[in-house]
């Protein structure tokens, strides 16, 4: 009987073996595929097979099509939202893909005709079915419902979606992410070094609107306008609307009566507000304390990977005496040579500022 027991123990050993290679598998994050592909945790937390190395990427989101630019990937995307003018001069790769048109949801025939290996999209219900019917492979790049409730969940969440692309393009790409993640991680470190320390009651009321090229329409709590501007040492005045995109009529405006006035960077101009008859009441148009969000690479109000440069930009407006020795011209030369590897000048940083497309 002893004997049996011996014999059959290098058969025990190699089935615990095999036992724990299987869980580890299960509780890795990324792992091949025998089918050539790779599974990873996409940004709605679902565990997604992806191409090994996907090389013609359409993205139905924004802020995907971004972050594949930035971190080196845009020759490969084949299907994308519309480049920015000085996303096409600092990355002239991009002008060769083909632009999505509105309402944005994916021209399957056309994707198929380009044999598109994988879709990037936004996570709203029913989105990736129709490109999984398709047999092309997604993922989801952005998740509203899933927002962060902290600051700490905020930078957290940032730092995850750039470093989920990074995986997703590569180890080169990977690397990139990671230098990116320091640089995020330091600038809301320093920035917060000052405006941590702000009581709520000394900190300028913000609202925040313009999305769509529509004043009344906005971000709420949660979102990424949200932590953007309380790191920078402002009041977001709509965090009181649960909600990732939200519409305010003009009395609840009239009611806050803002101090400062941010129009995002999709909005035509400041005088959008400025010169509306409804809006000259308000203290921050009296004030003349109303401000166009600057337009880079990506729109700086809708998770740019310029956000850093973004919270450094509000600081300096909402806070002027405290942030005086912040040159944001020299930080933004600083930022894409080191984190982009593009060099742009003086006067191209001006230009991106005052929301002026390159000469």
């Amino acid at each position: 009987m002893k004997r049996n027991r011996l014999v059959f123990l290098p058969v025990i050993i190699l089935a615990v073996f095999m036992v724990v290679l299987i869980v580890w598998g299960i509780g890795h994050h990324e792992r091949p595929q025998s089918s050539g592909g790779r599974i990873i945790t996409d940004m709605d937390d679902s565990m997604i097979e992806i191409p090994a190395d996907p090389r013609r990427i359409a993205c139905m989101h924004g802020v995907s099509s971004e972050r594949i630019v930035i971190l080196g990937g845009g020759n490969r995307l084949t299907f994308a939202m519309q480049p920015s003018p000085w996303m096409l001069k600092i990355f002239p790769e991009v002008q060769n893909y083909e632009v999505a048109k509105a309402p944005f949801t994916g021209n399957l025939e056309r994707m198929l005709d380009l044999n598109v290996d994988l879709v990037l999209y936004s996570a709203f219900p029913g989105e990736a079915d129709k490109y999984r019917a398709a047999g092309i492979k997604t993922a989801c790049g952005f998740s509203a419902q899933k927002r962060p409730r902290t600051i700490d969940e905020f930078s957290e969440n940032f730092r995850r979606q750039v470093t989920f692309f990074g995986k997703l393009l590569g180890p080169e790409h990977e690397t990139k992410a990671q230098k990116y993640c320091r640089y995020f991680d330091d600038t809301v470190r320093r920035v917060l070094a000052v405006t941590s320390k702000i009581k709520l009651s000394d900190r300028p009321s913000v609202y925040y609107g313009g999305r769509n090229g529509n004043p009344l329409l906005g971000q709420g709590m949660a979102s990424v306008m949200h932590w953007d501007t309380e790191v920078a040492g402002g009041n977001f005045l709509t965090r009181s609307m649960d909600n990732n995109f939200i519409e305010v009529n003009m009395e609840q405006v009239y009611a806050w009566d803002p101090d400062i006035i941010l129009l995002s960077a999709w909005s035509r101009s400041v005088d959008e507000v400025t010169e509306n008859p409804n809006w000259k009441s308000l203290r921050a148009v009296k004030t003349g304390r109303v401000y166009l969000i600057p337009r880079g690479v990506f729109a700086w109000d809708f998770a740019s990977g310029e956000s850093p440069l973004f919270m450094i930009w509000m600081a300096k407006i909402f806070h002027p005496e405290l942030f005086a020795q912040w040159d944001i011209i020299q930080e933004m030369k600083k930022f894409y040579s080191e984190i982009y590897g593009k060099k742009i000048t003086d006067a191209d940083a001006e230009r991106i500022l005052a929301g002026l497309p390159p000469l």
